[in-house]
């Protein structure tokens, strides 16, 4: 495809709609497993090529691809209101920024798309359709939360993150983690999912996110069955998994190293982990039956919710 599109753009060739669908069908479907630079840097440079076009003909091309390739009416009808509203580059970074190692390639397509003189905010500012959103909705505030965030320049991503974990209820950040992969936002979704579930991993989380999970979790049946939501994404699952494996090793070594935690908001949170049967569950379960003291300690407590 290389050198097929490297061709294409030095040539003058008339034929923009038969170039415009050949890569439009591409784009949507280059997206798996792991991808190189060189992989990335074809597909972005067929995006960008695929803007121009659009830029520079317009309304026409649509016209034309329809008329066309009338078989593919409805997936060109529904690709092109998307690529008015948003663009290709965009669109494509987005997609590339969906998939499950999305996250490691943010500063490859910088470089790229730096190289191809397009401006590097599209990776952290695509645009956003209007929501018919409550403003009081708390997944509506998210996105106003998030697009917030991704206005900052990257350094200080981070720093926002740490503050939205510190001073943000766990029934408003969980939305993170149930955000539909068809999203046109997705791909701030995913990178501030995998910023969140690595500190959780590592242990590196405030206690009062840890606290809010616990709130959210047991003021309400709601608040339960939203948690246990939350618990379908799996990195967001093996990340609380995790956590909890590191925080019993802890415990083993000395019972203070965790007194920023509270014991009983913990294995409240362990005993609804246990109950969704999440395929990271099994990790846990050993963990606990290796070790007395804590299958005690939880044995006492889970009897409080049966």
């Amino acid at each position: 495809m290389d050198s097929w599109l490297k061709h294409t753009i030095l040539s003058e060739d008339p034929d923009l709609s038969t170039i415009c669908f050949k890569l439009l069908t591409w784009l949507e479907t280059e997206f798996w497993g792991t991808m190189t630079y060189k992989h990335i840097e074809t597909i972005l440079a067929g995006a960008v090529f695929v803007d121009i076009i659009l830029d520079t003909v317009g309304e026409e091309i649509t016209k034309d691809l329809m008329e066309k390739y009338r078989q593919h009416k409805i997936f060109l009808k529904d690709y092109c209101k998307t690529l008015r509203e948003v663009g290709a580059t965009c669109h494509t970074v987005s997609n590339i920024l969906a998939t499950s190692d999305g996250y490691k390639y943010v500063f490859t397509m910088e470089n790229i798309l730096k190289h191809f003189l397009t401006d590097v905010n599209l990776i952290y500012n695509s645009n956003v359709p209007k929501a018919k959103l409550s403003p009081h909705n708390s997944k509506y505030k998210m996105l106003l939360i998030i697009q917030r965030i991704f206005q900052l320049p990257p350094k200080n991503i981070d720093i926002s993150v740490d503050r939205l974990l510190c001073h943000s209820d766990f029934s408003l950040i969980g939305h993170i983690f149930l955000e539909e992969t068809n999203s046109l936002h997705i791909s701030k979704y995913k990178i501030l999912e995998h910023k969140i579930c690595k500190k959780i991993a590592e242990g590196n989380i405030n206690s009062s996110f840890i606290k809010s999970m616990y709130v959210t979790a047991s003021n309400s049946l709601k608040g339960k069955t939203f948690f246990k939501s939350c618990l379908r994404n799996d990195v967001f699952a093996n990340s609380v998994v995790t956590f909890f494996i590191l925080f019993f090793e802890k415990i083993e070594i000395n019972m203070t190293a965790n007194s920023q935690h509270n014991l009983s908001d913990i294995f409240y949170l362990v005993h609804c982990v246990l109950c969704t049967k999440t395929p990271f569950c099994s990790q846990l379960y050993t963990k606990i039956r290796t070790n007395k003291t804590i299958a005690q300690l939880i044995k006492k407590s889970f009897f409080l919710y049966y």
